[in-house]
């Protein structure tokens, strides 16, 4: 495995989930330019409809096949959008024991990540309601501050110890997490810009880095794209310092445009990518 991809324990994880400032993978908030080693999480599935990709999972055992292959490869977390039994979107708690329970059995020492985007539920008020509901806990779940009920959704996960992972679209996004207080207590600060177009894409990241910088928000912060954006996005995230994520969920296509076989194959040339860049 590059020297540059770090994998993080799960004791180190939780440990750090509940801590103010802390250093992450050999650097605290990453600024542009820094030269600390990266975290690369897989994403595994995100919504993507079942059978969209031949090697898609949403079974807690293809979770935790691919889990292990990802991990080999340079994985040092995973996030999935958890599935219930019909392969429909879940925050719910039988649902998350599933899953989480078969990812910490194939990668115990590997922080486990969900999803609690809205649109799994489409009601602010039931999805805090399903997440309250939560026994087997996850290690960290993302929560988009641009989404109704993100505030409390993520004050009630850091209360059960759960970190919380913010997902940030833009600037507005960005300065409701800012606002909120939260994020000096958020585990991670993902950038998310949305959009085809490369050069949109990084402007935005610059607008939500300046209201980070200007609030000076000191949590590590992870950079990823979708689709045409994924892979270029993935190299400015290493020539930034930041973390990044590869994955199914992100892209079906490696960086040279041909179909990927499968979550490892995307993760492996990610790590690859990264190490070029960090040198």
């Amino acid at each position: 495995m590059p020297d540059p991809i770090i994998r993080l324990t799960r004791r180190n994880f939780l440990a750090a989930a509940g801590l103010g400032a802390f250093t992450l993978g050999g650097c605290g908030a990453a600024r542009r330019g820094a030269t600390g080693t990266t975290l690369l999480k897989a994403a595994l599935n995100g919504g993507r409809q079942p059978g969209s990709h031949p090697a898609l999972p949403t079974t807690p055992d293809a979770f935790a096949e691919d889990a292990r292959r990802v991990v080999q490869a340079g994985a040092g977390a995973i996030h999935v959008h958890v599935r219930d039994f019909a392969a429909n979107e879940s925050v719910r708690a039988e649902d998350v024991e599933r899953v989480v329970t078969a990812l910490r059995a194939a990668v115990p020492d590997t922080p486990i990540g969900v999803s609690t985007h809205f649109g799994i539920v489409g009601d602010a008020e039931q999805r805090h309601t399903l997440v309250a509901e939560w026994t087997v806990l996850p290690d960290f779940a993302s929560v988009n501050f641009n989404e109704p009920g993100a505030v409390s959704l993520a004050e009630l996960l850091m209360d059960k110890g759960v970190g919380v992972e913010a997902g940030l679209f833009d600037a507005a996004a960005t300065a409701t997490c800012v606002g909120s207080g939260l994020a000096p207590d958020c585990l991670r600060l993902m950038m998310e810009p949305r959009g085809g177009d490369f050069q949109n894409a990084v402007q935005n990241v610059e607008e939500m880095e300046a209201v980070l910088d200007a609030a000076e928000v000191d949590r590590p912060r992870l950079l990823h794209g979708f689709r045409a954006t994924a892979w270029l996005l993935i190299e400015l995230a290493a020539q930034r310092g930041y973390d990044t994520r590869a994955g199914l969920e992100d892209t079906f296509e490696l960086a040279d445009g041909t179909t990927a076989r499968d979550n490892t194959q995307i993760v492996t040339e990610a790590a690859r990518s990264i190490a070029a860049v960090k040198g």
